[in-house]
Parts: C-alpha cells; sequence; structure tokens
C-alpha cells in the first residue's frame, strides 16, 4: 500500500491567464511535514489519532462502476452509480458509505445526555476528544455570539452489532445479505492479517492505516457495516417490492444483484479492497455546536468566496496535506475508508436501482455518472483528469485512484 504523495498545482488563487492548474493526488502521510509549509505541530488531530489508533473513525464504502454505451450519445464510457450530494459541499456521491465508528458531540448536561442516532451506540469505555486540536478550531478569535470560542468535547460511538437485526426495525431485517456480510468479513479479515505481515513493505502511517482497519474487522459489529453498505448501495435491494425481507426467505428472494452473482463473490469483493485516508477541507473557523442547520448550510454555500478573499488555499492546509473532498463540519469526515469495488457491467436491469438510506425506508434516486462527468477522466474516457474534482465528486480523487490502481477497469 504505496503512501507517496503527489499533488501538482500553485497556491496561487489567481492564476495568470492562459496557465492550467492540475489537481492530483495519491495517498499522503499526514503526519509528515512538507517542504515550504509550517510544520504540523504535536496537539494536531492527526498526530493524535496515530498516537491513539482507537480514535481514528472508520467507515466501509461499496463503489459500483460499469462500462456501458451511452443512451443519449452512443458513446462508450465508464459509468459510477452515485447519487446526488445531500449536504451541498458537492454534485454527488457515492452515497454508500457507513461509519462503523465516528464523532458525535458529547453533551456533560444531565437534561440533554448524549444520545446515539439509530443504529449506534456509546463506545464504552468512553472515548473523547477535544476540538481544539482541530487546525481549524478558533483558538483566539470571537464566534457567532461575540464570545470567544472554548473548546468542546466530541464522544467516540459505534454501529450497533443488531443495527440490522433488531425485531423494533423488522423492516431492515434481511437475513441473506447479513450472511454474505459475515462472508465479505470473515475474507477482509484473512486479507488484513496478510497485509500485516507485510510491515517491511509499509511505511508506518500505512501499516498504521492497516491496523487500524484490522482491528475495526476483527470486532463482530463490523459485520452490521458491511451489510449497510451493500444495502445503501441498492444492488442487493430485493425486486419483488411486496415480499418481506423479515424471514430467511432472503436467502432465496431475486435482487436487483443476486448474492450468488460472481461480482458479488466475497472474495472478489475483498480482492478489490483498498483503505485509503480521506483528508477533507473543513469549514475555517470550525463552527461551534449551537451553529444553527441554516447558519451551516450558508457557510458551506459561501466558503468558495470567503476562501478567494481571504487567501486560504482551497486544496491544501497551512501544513501543505492535500484535500481529498469539501466537508460539511462533521470532523468524523476525516476517515480510513474501506472501499469495496463491483463491475456491475453486462449486468442488466440496474438502470434505476432503489437505493436507500442506510437506516431508512426511503427510496434515495440513484444514477449512473461517467468518469468524464465526474471530472475523474479527460474527455477521451482514457486519461485521468487534472480538474479539480471536488465541486463535482466527493469521492473523485478515491476514484481516480482505484483507476490508477487498475481496481476499476476501463477496458475489460
Amino acid at each position: 500500500m504505496s503512501m507517496s504523495m503527489s499533488m501538482n498545482m500553485s497556491t496561487n488563487q489567481n492564476p495568470s491567464p492562459g496557465i492550467d492548474l492540475e489537481y492530483t493526488w495519491s495517498p499522503q502521510d499526514l503526519t509528515k511535514d512538507s517542504v515550504g509549509f509550517l510544520p504540523i505541530p504535536d496537539d494536531d488531530y492527526v498526530k493524535k489519532y496515530q498516537e491513539n489508533p482507537e480514535l481514528w473513525p472508520v467507515e466501509f464504502f461499496l463503489i459500483a462502476y460499469r462500462r456501458a454505451r451511452n443512451k443519449v450519445t452512443g458513446k462508450n464510457e465508464t459509468q459510477i452509480l452515485v447519487r446526488k450530494s445531500a449536504n451541498g459541499t458537492s454534485q454527488y456521491g457515492v452515497g454508500t458509505g457507513v461509519p462503523a465508528t465516528r464523532w458525535m458531540i458529547f453533551s456533560s448536561s444531565q437534561e440533554e445526555k448524549t444520545i446515539a442516532p439509530s443504529g449506534y451506540k456509546i463506545c464504552k469505555p468512553n472515548v473523547t476528544f477535544e476540538a481544539q486540536h482541530f487546525p481549524e478550531f478558533s483558538k483566539s478569535g470571537p464566534d457567532s455570539s461575540g464570545s470567544h470560542s472554548r473548546s468542546w468535547t466530541y464522544e467516540k460511538i459505534e454501529i450497533r452489532e443488531d443495527a440490522f437485526n433488531n425485531p423494533k426495525f423488522s423492516e431492515l431485517i434481511d437475513a441473506g445479505l447479513e450472511n454474505h456480510a459475515k462472508k465479505i468479513r470473515d475474507e477482509l479479515k484473512m486479507k488484513l492479517i496478510e497485509q500485516m505481515k507485510e510491515r517491511e513493505n509499509l511505511d508506518p502511517f500505512a501499516f498504521s492505516t492497516t491496523s487500524v482497519v484490522k482491528s475495526i474487522v476483527d470486532s463482530t459489529n463490523s459485520v452490521a457495516a458491511i451489510q449497510g453498505t451493500l444495502r445503501m448501495s441498492g444492488l442487493f435491494a430485493p425486486r419483488d417490492e411486496d415480499k418481506s425481507t423479515t424471514t430467511s426467505d432472503t436467502f432465496a428472494c431475486p435482487r436487483y444483484v443476486s448474492l450468488e452473482e460472481s461480482i458479488a463473490d466475497p472474495s472478489k469483493l475483498v480482492q478489490s479492497m483498498r483503505i485509503y485516508t480521506m483528508f477533507p477541507q473543513m469549514p475555517d473557523p470550525l463552527p461551534i455546536p449551537s451553529t444553527s442547520a441554516e447558519e451551516l448550510q450558508e457557510e458551506i454555500r459561501s466558503r468558495e468566496s470567503r476562501m478567494a478573499r481571504s487567501g486560504r488555499d482551497p486544496h491544501q492546509d497551512k501544513f501543505g496535506r492535500k484535500f481529498t473532498h469539501k466537508s460539511t463540519s462533521n470532523v468524523s469526515n476525516t476517515i480510513h475508508g474501506v472501499y469495496f469495488t463491483l463491475d456491475a457491467t453486462n449486468l442488466e436491469g440496474l438502470d434505476d436501482v432503489p437505493a436507500l438510506d442506510v437506516f431508512g425506508t426511503k427510496k434515495i434516486e440513484r444514477e449512473w455518472v461517467s468518469l468524464e462527468n465526474l471530472k475523474v477522466l479527460d474527455s477521451d474516457g482514457q486519461s485521468i483528469s487534472t480538474e479539480d474534482t471536488k465541486p463535482t465528486f466527493i469521492s473523485g480523487f478515491i476514484v481516480r485512484q482505484l483507476v490508477k490502481e487498475n481496481v476499476i477497469d476501463l477496458f475489460g
């Protein structure tokens, strides 16, 4: 797992006419100082995560692609199954991310005790982290109320082992999909054991990343996170909407993609697995917990213009670490992402996949969008694009890396 870093781009916000900036990315050691930039302080959050690896949020994703003919242009292209971005940070996202662990605001008040969202629970023993370790935290400036910012605390939560197997939410139960997730987890455990044996071939950050993911996968609740990403993709949803998914019938029920299909084979999915650390462009300053939803949306809408006025680099932080995507104020968006990739080429009936929220029953529209339109590839459909993909596709730099490593096969 290479952790070399490359991003060839100017930090000049107003480049000379005729000069095209190039935006490229490869996995990076987020604790390593960069020449020409400020040194990363010892209290930086990534360094704190590395000192105590259980602090790292870990999230699972399934990325589905296909080689197909565009019905409008007639052009052969490679397409990714995506959804419109729900938070306004980008046009599209893969829409399958399911956190195994993440942060939420901690409340010490007895009246407003921290309550984990549906499907999650507070980690025991408690794991907490102070906002002041994030570089976007305002250590001296006034907050929106006119007071000087005080640090606040985040508390770690994890997915429940019975997140999809709770009789109170019978519509989420899918015994067939759960069994498939267990098989994937078993294969993944073996792969991570093998990767850990290759320590001499990994730099320290890469080895630490693998170790963190292995500790998550070793926990039995990782099955729920894997099942969740399979569910969110919509590819394994039952075709018959009237069929109950609350019994063992789901082992045999017809699905958009059968669990018996070769491309769904657990060993193939695990063979495709890659681990990348996503490092987001966060709001600066980091909004305080009492910030309203309207103010948070306005921050996202106005961030680009504010960065231009302030001279903030939209592509890397002051320590030279390159952003993979634009983020909300959710600090859990710095993650070790575990990516499975599925080639759906030549499978019929997938133009309208009925994806769902991870713990919801509301259908979300998904669509197949070409890698050219996602700014992953140039217009020739073969060359890696050097455009900034962040405004278009949250996972654009990640998918580019999958193409570079031939995990996404453009030619078949």
